[in-house]
């Protein structure tokens, strides 16, 4: 990595920071206009309407992370507002992950009284119980989230810090990228890390608990017919975004293009996953496209070939070592 300020973006014209905050005015005219415009929507189909707020998510951060690029910072000040995000990210979020928490203990008290219930043998066991207990916890859960709600303003501002670190680390790792070849191992990183995250429940583990305040980005569901706020994209995918659309500006690699490329594969992900109805990684897809669109001006020499082969075989020793200690000890 290197260590030399960023060269690319108009630095330097008139007021650099008019179009971070026409983005962050965007966001905040989308994210309010849905809540406020939504009892008058019509009422869409689940797929549907989770589809477009995840296109939503997916266009303004692709805005957000276009607008921080221009600025043409100095890398150490990327990975300033990086660590800027962060902290804002923790604060923000905690309040909300608290509630989350305080909601599973006050439905899990009630709900875990049928299971001990059944254990003395005062009512019949079997399947049965389990599937009184996870309704009533359903039920209650769904009761206790109406009765204290969220608030839709810190929803927005986490929102916000989430694209802040993401953008800053992003744009910091992308700025000091030595050689387009590198590219290339980045994307093969991010692929696996992905996939395997997926595969072996660490993602899953995550979405289902407090913690997913921390790591998934909100969006106002657009149909009539909901009040919901659901997680939608992680922040990591917009990190790596963020590392590749540097790279492309870097490298003068073809910004459309690959703009592009990289909301294709965030939408086909995100349709896919509603397809078939499990939750699906974004980062092999939008690894994939953009390795594929470049592949001509990331070509590897036989000795970057051999380095990274061994880098792969070396990553997945790694993963292959950490799958069964979380086997082990899980």
């Amino acid at each position: 990595m290197a260590a030399s300020p960023v060269t690319t973006g108009p630095a330097g014209n008139g007021r650099p920071w008019d179009l971070p905050v026409r983005v962050v005015a965007a966001w905040a005219l989308a994210f309010g206009g849905v809540l406020v415009l939504r009892p008058g929507l019509p009422e869409l189909p689940r797929a549907a309407a989770y589809f477009l707020s995840a296109a939503a998510v997916i266009l303004l951060g692709f805005a957000w992370v276009a607008a921080f690029s221009r600025l043409a910072l100095h890398r150490t000040t990327y990975m300033a507002l990086g660590a800027v995000g962060l902290v804002l990210v923790v604060l923000t979020a905690q309040p909300l992950a608290q509630r989350t928490r305080a909601i599973e203990k006050a439905a899990a008290i009630t709900t875990e009284t049928v299971l001990l219930t059944a254990a003395l043998g005062l009512v019949a066991g079997g399947d049965g119980v389990v599937v009184t207990r996870n309704l009533l916890h359903g039920a209650i859960s769904d009761f206790l989230e109406e009765c204290f709600g969220e608030s839709a303003v810190r929803i927005f501002l986490l929102c916000l810090s989430q694209l802040l670190l993401a953008t800053g680390i992003g744009l910091w790792i992308g700025a000091g990228v030595d050689e387009k070849s590198h590219l290339i191992p980045i994307a093969l990183v991010a692929t696996l890390a992905d996939a395997w995250s997926v595969s072996q429940g660490a993602t899953a583990l995550i979405i289902r608990s407090s913690q997913i305040h921390f790591f998934l980005l909100r969006f106002p569901l657009v149909s009539g017919a909901s009040a919901a706020i659901p997680f939608l994209i992680g922040l990591t995918d917009f990190l790596f975004f963020g590392i590749y659309f540097q790279a492309a500006v870097r490298f003068d690699l073809g910004l459309r293009k690959n703009i592009l490329l990289l909301g294709a594969g965030f939408l086909i992900t995100v349709g896919l996953a509603l397809f078939v109805g499990v939750g699906l990684p974004v980062l092999p897809c939008i690894s994939v496209l953009f390795v594929a669109g470049n592949w001509r001006q990331l070509s590897l020499s036989r000795e970057d070939r051999r380095t990274v082969l061994l880098f792969l075989a070396a990553i997945g020793l790694a993963f292959w070592i950490f799958s069964q200690l979380a086997h082990h000890f899980g």
